[in-house]
């Protein structure tokens, strides 16, 4: 996409995240309703920005010897900045709206422009940078509510840890492996690469950096086995925090994983089939409802890193679509709950009763984001999911087609059980509405999700490859796919209540690999503390015996001398001067002992050089 006007380089010159720098800057001076005004202002600055720069890169910085491209437009970050300036613009009036503090919109502004730096730089070490500063600031995003928070937020900060190090572990045996050059580490569009070991088992070769940046990625992808840390983190803090969280972080790692891996990687394509499936199975397992919403992030986050591991244009595209439609959604059920939980103040669905028709809006909010994540036709999941369904089964993946399927029957069922248990099961309650902010804020996201599912043209105008690809949403092929889908969720959700009632979480891999790391952890660490201490035991008992020698030489002589000598050693000791039983004293001794020592260095230093 070129930009609609002339004389509009200048912009190029100007990263987006400095919009969000300015606002941070004046929030701390400006009433509460000023600072989230200004903030608004700044985050569709940043959506103007992206619609009117055009494509190239600006400012060149040096760090550590290596450029770095602070503003690379392309297709893909053009597309990032506008869905992470609109929908943070939209999650600061949520915020607004839900009485959070001036010190939660600062934070939450580090994590948002750090995002923003994070998808518009045009390299590897400006990409690790910001990753880490959106890790800090989300981290103390988390803390700033406290309570159950401040437990989440560690486990948070030590997932993100573990997976920035493995990251940047990547990044730097990438550079090793290009070269020491100062834009060694620029995007290519060959993803990061070499270092290639052959597994013979297998009968093909592996990258080891490609192999730690995905693992570091994956982290903050939430693949499986490595996402505990996101149904655990994001129900924990405040709900305008919690809508911030399911934008940003995980669909900054699908983009970096397009980075990685840009002409594709099928282990990627069928982790997301898998991811799929499992985020929409322990959905259902659900009664809190931000956990279910978070278990479906990592199911929704399968489906984009599916489209990108077929590596296709249409699929893509369509993992680019999804990510656009699926922050819309996403935020919006995140919303929709946060309604609820400020409302009733209660988080479960099996604490409050059946909401019913006392809450219309909030209803409403929360049908219009259940049928865009399900897929249903008329709304924006509906057309993004059907691309990736056929860039899989075009792509001759049929597996992985099936495993998309079957999360969507998934999707569909868990979404049926958080409304059946909502507004239909159990005793009526009267639920105060949304308030007119609320309203209008979230409104605003549920119109966007209702007309890029009817006019969807504007989308398919950003996204990447657009001259590669075509496709008919509203074909009878997908419409019947989704008429399936939904059919099976029915059939899945009624056969499976029985289940649903009892579940309560359900086991996750945390059970497990929780333990294991701080029993692990704690062996290793006493370890390590009981070999520090017996090291410090012999240093100390040493200094002794040699304070002890210093003190009384003629004993410490004595005891190290064979038996049949000691007599001997004893009657020249008497009859020596001095105290060592040698013909010289303590003092020429010291002398003797300090030039053989010199000696000795100066070999040493002769040798070394």
């Amino acid at each position: 996409m070129s930009a609609p006007f002339v004389g509009v380089d200048a912009l190029l010159s100007v990263p987006p995240f400095l919009f969000v720098a300015a606002a941070l800057v004046l929030v701390a001076f400006f009433p509460r309703r000023e600072a989230h005004i200004v903030t608004v202002l700044a985050l569709l600055g940043t959506v103007a920005w992206a619609l009117l720069v055009p494509e190239g890169t600006g400012p060149t910085w040096t760090f550590l010897g290596l450029e770095v491209i602070v503003v690379d437009v392309n297709v893909f970050s053009r597309l990032m900045v506008i869905i992470f300036g609109a929908f943070g613009a939209a999650a600061v009036g949520y915020a607004y709206f839900a009485d959070a503090s001036k010190r939660h919109l600062m934070w939450g502004l580090g994590y948002v422009g750090a995002s923003l730096w994070t998808v518009v730089v045009g390299d590897w070490l400006g990409l690790i940078i910001g990753w880490e500063v959106m890790a800090i600031a989300s981290t103390v995003f988390v803390w700033l509510s406290g309570g159950a928070a401040i437990r989440t937020g560690y486990r948070y900060a030590l997932a993100h840890a573990i997976g920035g190090s493995l990251l940047l572990a990547g990044i730097a045996l990438y550079l090793f492996t290009v070269g020491l050059e100062p834009t060694a580490l620029h995007f290519d569009g060959t993803g990061i690469g070499g270092m290639e070991v052959e597994i013979a088992a297998v009968g093909t070769a592996i990258s080891i950096p490609a192999a730690l940046a995905g693992l570091g990625i994956g982290v903050n992808a939430a693949i499986i086995g490595l996402h505990s840390w996101l149904p655990d983190t994001y129900p924990s803090p405040h709900v305008a925090t919690s809508v911030f969280l399911a934008c940003y972080t995980t669909k900054t790692a699908v983009y970096a994983a397009h980075r990685a891996f840009p002409e594709g990687n099928l282990i990627l394509a069928y982790a997301g089939g898998a991811m799929a499936i499992y985020g929409a199975a322990y959905a259902l397992a659900q009664k809190d409802m931000r956990r279910l919403l978070s278990y479906h992030i990592q199911g929704q986050v399968g489906f984009m890193l599916a489209g990108i591991g077929v590596g296709s244009a249409l699929g893509v595209a369509g993992g680019f679509a999804h990510l656009f439609n699926h922050i819309l959604y996403k935020g919006l059920l995140f919303m929709a709950a946060g309604i609820i939980i400020l409302q009733l103040g209660k988080n479960k669905l099996d604490k409050f009763g059946a909401i019913g028709t006392s809450a219309p809006i909030a209803l409403t909010l929360f049908l219009v984001g259940a049928l865009s994540i399900s897929g249903v036709p008329g709304f924006n999941g509906f057309v993004s999911k059907g691309m990736l369904t056929d860039a899989a089964e075009y792509g001759g993946h049929e597996p992985l087609f099936w495993l998309l399927v079957v999360g969507g029957v998934g999707t569909y069922a868990s979404f049926i059980k958080f409304g059946y248990y909502g507004f239909l099961d159990g005793e009526r309650v009267e639920m105060p509405d949304a308030g007119l902010g609320h309203t209008v804020v979230a409104g605003s996201v549920a119109a966007a999700c209702v007309v890029l599912g009817l006019a969807y043209q504007p989308l398919f105008a950003l996204l990447p490859f657009a001259d590669q690809w075509s496709t008919n949403p509203y074909s009878s092929s997908h419409v019947l796919k989704a008429l399936g889908m939904g059919v099976g969720g029915v059939v899945a959700f009624v056969a499976g209540k029985p289940i649903f009632d009892r579940l309560h979480g359900g086991i996750d891999v945390n059970r497990a690999h929780d333990p294991a790391a701080f029993y692990g952890t704690r062996a290793l660490s006493g370890g390590l503390g009981g070999l520090y201490n017996a090291v410090g035991d012999s240093v100390v008992a040493t200094g002794w015996t040699l304070v002890g020698a210093v003190h009384d030489p003629g004993t410490a002589i004595r005891g190290v001398l064979p038996s049949g000598w000691r007599d001997r050693y004893d009657r020249r000791l008497a009859s020596t001067a001095g105290k060592t039983g040698f013909k010289f004293g303590i003092a020429r001794t010291m002398y003797v002992a300090t030039g053989l020592l010199t000696v000795v260095l100066a070999v040493a230093l002769f040798i070394d050089i």
